[in-house]
């Protein structure tokens, strides 16, 4: 019990608890304050430090094989940030010379150490990647006959012939058109010509260099002679997962009766 005139402890006064809160709340905010300014300078510190924006880089366009030679319609420029850049890779397309000294693939920058200056400085064998089997058979093409130059490396084409019966019989000559080859493999593309098309920005190449059975070849040889030519580019979502078994032919020599015979042009 409480005695008359007894001493208040100290500190424990109404307006000393009164002053101890709004101090105590004043420390907080300013500890918070200080937290917050000190994030945000560590946010633009870090922000200052890393680096900003993108530079322009040469780019596979297509799978480029090895020891094949790097032309510009399969190269073209990319942005990329500076931490994806690898080291010395071309900034100009005009800087890539030479040939593929590995596989490069399509959207891989292309730096120094993957392009070699000649084959013989690769140190592998040379040879055209062909599978067993197969022969490498060159065709004609331009932009009315090749589906308006979209065609490139690595793609896969069907082949139409149209012929006049005529070669096979003067019975009611008339034209005909089959689908004579489904899945042709495009091993190479010619050299581009010098007028720009809507296909390609470099012009349209005058050749195709696919891959057939050497029967096929024979078939093929006589068509382009005798018939007229085009091919379609099929879908990338309906290219063949397996390479299809070589054909073999019974007879070196193919005619008029043999190719009748195999598509049946008469009958149409």
């Amino acid at each position: 019990m409480a005695v008359v005139g007894q001493t208040r402890p100290f500190g424990t006064t109404p307006r000393a608890t009164n002053l101890r809160t709004p101090l105590f709340i004043f420390g907080v905010a300013l500890a918070l304050v200080a937290f917050l300014v000190m994030f945000a300078f560590g946010i633009v510190f870090v922000g200052r430090t890393q680096p900003t924006g993108s530079i322009p880089v040469v780019v596979a366009n297509q799978t480029i094989d090895a020891r094949t030679p790097i032309t510009p319609d399969m190269l073209t420029l990319s942005s990329l940030p500076p931490s994806a850049v690898p080291p010395s890779t071309y900034l100009h397309i005009a800087d890539v010379k030479g040939y593929a000294a590995v596989a490069i693939y399509k959207g891989q920058p292309i730096s120094n150490n993957l392009v070699a200056s000649t084959q013989a400085s690769i140190g592998k064998p040379i040879f055209v990647p062909i599978p067993k089997g197969y022969v490498a058979f060159t065709l004609p093409t331009s932009e009315l006959q090749g589906a308006g130059g979209y065609i490139v490396q690595g793609d896969y084409i069907d082949v139409i012939a149209t012929v006049n019966t005529a070669a096979f019989s003067l019975n009611r000559p008339r034209s005909v058109s089959r689908t004579v080859f489904t899945d042709v493999y495009v091993l190479k593309v010619g050299p581009q010509s010098a007028l720009e098309t809507q296909g390609q920005s470099a012009g349209v190449t005058s050749s195709l260099t696919v891959v057939m059975s050497q029967c096929d070849a024979n078939y093929m040889q006589w068509l382009l002679v005798n018939a007229t030519v085009k091919y379609t580019l099929v879908s990338h979502e309906d290219y063949p997962t397996n390479v299809p078994q070589a054909q073999t032919c019974a007879a070196e020599d193919v005619g008029p009766g043999a190719v009748d015979t195999r598509w049946q042009f008469t009958n149409g």
